[in-house]
């Protein structure tokens, strides 16, 4: 049995009052996404066609694996955007299984472009940075501004579902916006 952990020395707490930290984290990761999609404005529905993702990932030691972890954050990401909805009503989740909640299926991936930046970082372990997750924030910002580039209409509320997106180009078409 054992234990273990890891933090480099120069780590520094948060203010509690102001939530500032000269250095909280071991590192950033950055990440960058863009999407492309057709957009039907008689229903509002969105097709994803591609998704062009970015990552610094420190240094790649197992490239394959880093570009399978870029593209399962954006599929993850894919989700929050145009699937992935808890409706309640009264409080009471009404869709709590996956026959009602959807989530990304292999048929949802769009086709991919993984883009592996190497910036080799003094903390990770030869010089890698981590990956996975860094990828997941992007994605519905690239969604919904592709989707503003197809039609023209913005939605700020995930998931960009059809029938908001075609409230919004309903609304832009009366002159709302």
């Amino acid at each position: 049995m054992g234990r273990g952990s890891f933090l480099t020395e120069d780590l520094t707490p948060l203010n509690p009052k102001t939530g500032q930290g000269a250095k909280p984290t071991e590192y950033w990761k950055y990440a960058v996404q863009a999407a492309e999609v057709e957009v039907d404005i008689e229903t509002g529905q969105v097709d994803l066609v591609k998704v062009c993702a970015a990552a610094d990932v420190g240094c790649a030691i197992n490239p394959m694996s880093v570009e399978g972890q870029i593209e399962g954050g954006a599929v993850m990401g894919l989700g929050a955007a145009l699937l992935e909805e808890v409706v309640l009503e009264r409080g009471k989740v009404v869709n709590p299984s996956f026959m009602d909640y959807n989530v990304p299926t292999a048929l949802d991936v769009p086709s991919m472009v993984s883009i592996i930046v190497e910036v080799p970082h003094k903390d990770g372990p030869f010089g890698a940075k981590g990956v996975g997750e860094g990828g997941t924030p992007p994605t519905a910002p690239a969604i919904a501004n592709a989707i503003y580039n197809a039609a023209g209409v913005r939605v700020y509320e995930l998931p960009l579902t059809p029938e908001k997106i075609f409230r919004a180009l309903k609304k832009k078409e009366k002159g709302g916006g």
